[in-house]
């Protein structure tokens, strides 16, 4: 499977050295455009990208699970700031509408 991690230039230097094909971008906004274009050249079957590039091509991600494509899949990590809640929300959606069973967390 083709694995890249998408990212500034310490996170993908991590990935790098395990062995993980990376791209280092300046910021978020230059990391979600290159998100875009490894989604459209359809090489990777596994995009890895942080938390607020997550944000940042939300409707990328969401267009892909309507469509039902299977790949690529999306690993999302928190960086060096650390995890934002916007993800924990997201989850919850997520595990709520597969067990169809509304979880309260606080």
């Amino acid at each position: 499977m083709a694995i890249i991690m998408i990212g500034d230039k310490y996170l993908a230097t991590g990935f790098r050295l395990i062995g993980i094909d990376t791209i280092d971008a300046a910021n978020d906004e230059v990391a979600a455009e290159e998100v875009k274009a490894a989604v459209s050249e359809g090489k990777h079957e596994i995009i890895i990208i942080t938390e607020r590039v997550a944000s940042r091509v939300r409707a990328l991600r969401q267009g892909l699970i309507k469509a039902k494509k299977p790949y690529p899949l999306f690993v999302i990590v928190p960086d060096f700031a650390g995890p934002i809640d916007e993800r924990v929300g997201e989850l919850r959606k997520l595990v709520n509408q597969a067990t169809g069973i509304k979880f309260k967390v606080e």
